[in-house]
């Protein structure tokens, strides 16, 4: 047996144990505070938009056309089309196979019985994400056979700032989340156990996970680095077996999910060039120092989401602290726990996040700059951080500088410093994970409050048509869109209005210029222009 689970015994007081389950219960809490409150970004929206079997094709074709519309008609991409199937969910998806169909699947039966709205759109994933709080109980149980260690690994996942952020955001992060932990978690009981019930169920989860996203297959790429390595360190006894062949299971599950996976890949072949051109954003390069400062960001995030701005020095002399603890965390799970414990939680974290560094590094990119990208590598660390705090909060030593003392109120800092962030955030119109619509609610104050408003957009950079959506559910009724054909049609505007335009292309900009005079930034972001 090449895996067995370590147990640390230590003593876990009863108001300790109180304290984390109490934790526990306020993470739950956040992640159903003001779901509606932020913006609904670009992504959400193409989350409604797919599963309710909508292709963006024939949105934009109905949209960009010299037409005028009202925010509410823009919502009705965001239910079910009329004698719509899950087929048509399916087909939207395939010239966007970036995207596999399981979240989308599960969110479309969601939407036809719970509709469309913000709240209802992400309470979904709010649930999803409840899964994954008993889940790392049993993996880091499974590791440790230490209820503090298991429930300190719990009360982490459930105040984490990044994964409540991504609890309330309408994708599949949160499933994605819960699969990567259950199926680390059935592949230690399969590899300790040797049972086909084990690997049946690790196979079921690595498929559902390649279904929800393609980068999952970090994750198992993570679990056969981990074999690998305990192989080539501690081969396989032979083990008499009375004439009868045993196969080795491992290699036959890993050899199955490809061809389990096999109409997807179909999807993927087919629409590589699809694939290619939308994710050719990722591939823009950017300097090291940049990549290094998204890596601190993203990985403190699972403790601590407070920062003075992405330029702001004392953003990252805040976070150094944070950052230590799970450098340590790694440093003492290195010298504390057998190999195959440690080497199943360092290539959980270094496989997935190599494979997003090289590339970057090598051919140029930003892949690992994306902090959901890095969710394969994020469970391990949380378990890592838990094991260092949990073998050091009920010592029994007393002393003031190395003792339960000092690691109490270590801890008692950490779950502070995630409070607030937690609190900061639900108070929030928008977050750093809104991305391209991070100012999407100051926009639509700005246009609210104008006298008689005429919003102008076309397609512009082939971004708008999502935020655009997004702006639609922030936007008073009364307000009027426009939305351009390539070759605008200006007799549209109406005179005496308030005239906004959203991110025009240059044609259209330099068009309405030469008809109205100049045009100045209406924000500090320069994505809404206003005439003078």
């Amino acid at each position: 047996m090449l895996y067995q689970p370590q147990v640390f015994v230590n003593r876990h007081p009863r108001l300790l144990m109180f304290v984390l389950i109490v934790a526990i219960g306020i993470g739950v809490a956040f992640r159903f505070v003001a779901l509606d409150r932020k913006v609904y970004w670009h992504d959400e929206v193409y989350t409604n938009l797919r599963s309710a079997g909508f292709t963006a094709e024939e949105v934009s074709a109905d949209l960009f056309g010299d037409r005028i519309f009202s925010p509410p008609d823009l919502l009705k991409y965001q239910r079910p089309k009329p004698k719509s199937t899950a087929a048509d969910t399916v087909e939207s998806l395939k010239t966007n196979p970036h995207h596999p169909p399981l979240y989308y699947l599960i969110a479309r039966g969601w939407m036809k019985g719970f509709g469309g709205s913000i709240f209802a759109s992400r309470l979904l994933p709010a649930l999803i994400s409840l899964i994954s709080l008993p889940l790392i109980y049993a993996l880091a149980w499974e590791l440790f056979q230490s209820p503090l260690i298991s429930l300190t690994a719990t009360t982490l996942l459930a105040l984490s700032p990044f994964d409540l952020l991504f609890a309330q955001t309408a994708r599949q992060y949160s499933l994605m989340t819960a699969l990567i932990i259950a199926a680390s978690l059935v592949l230690l009981k399969a590899v300790r156990t040797d049972h086909c019930f084990w690997w049946g169920c690790y196979i079921f989860a690595c498929t559902l996970g390649l279904y929800t996203h393609l980068f999952f297959s970090l994750a198992i790429a993570g679990h056969v680095a981990w074999r690998l390595l305990i192989f080539l360190s501690e081969p396989p006894p032979v083990i008499p077996s009375r004439g009868r062949f045993s196969i080795p299971k491992f290699p036959v599950a890993i050899l199955l999910l490809p061809i389990l996976y096999s109409p997807w890949i179909f999807i993927i072949i087919n629409n590589f060039s699809d694939l290619q051109s939308r994710t050719s954003w990722a591939e823009q390069s950017v300097d090291l120092l940049h990549l290094a400062k998204f890596w601190i960001l993203g990985f403190t995030s699972l403790l601590v989401d407070i920062d003075f701005g992405f330029y702001n020095v004392w953003t990252y002399v805040f976070r150094l602290p944070f950052l230590l603890l799970i450098l340590a965390a790694l440093f003492y799970l290195g010298e504390m726990t057998d190999r195959p414990t440690r080497l199943f939680i360092l290539t959980a974290i270094f496989v997935p996040f190599i494979l997003l560094v090289l590339p970057d590094l090598l051919l140029g990119g930003q892949r690992s700059a994306v902090t959901r990208y890095l969710i394969c590598c994020f469970p391990a660390v949380q378990i890592s951080v838990a094991f260092l705090l949990g073998t050091h909060l009920s010592t029994g030593r007393q002393s003031l500088f190395d003792g339960e003392y000092l690691w109490r109120g270590i801890f008692a800092l950490l779950l502070t410093a995630s409070l607030v962030s937690l609190g900061m955030s639900a108070t929030a119109s928008t977050w750093w994970s809104k991305n391209l619509s991070y100012f999407n609610a100051q926009i639509a104050t700005q246009i609210n409050a104008a006298d008689a408003p005429v919003l102008i957009a076309d397609s512009g950079n082939g971004t708008n048509m999502g935020d655009l959506i997004s702006l639609a559910y922030l936007l008073d009724d009364d307000v009027e869109l426009i939305l351009m054909d390539p070759e605008p049609n200006l007799s549209l505007i109406p005179e005496n209005s308030t005239l906004f335009l959203f991110r025009p292309s240059e044609n259209l900009r330099e068009l309405v210029e030469a008809k109205y005079g100049q045009l100045e930034p209406a924000i500090e972001a320069r994505q809404l222009w206003k005439l003078k």
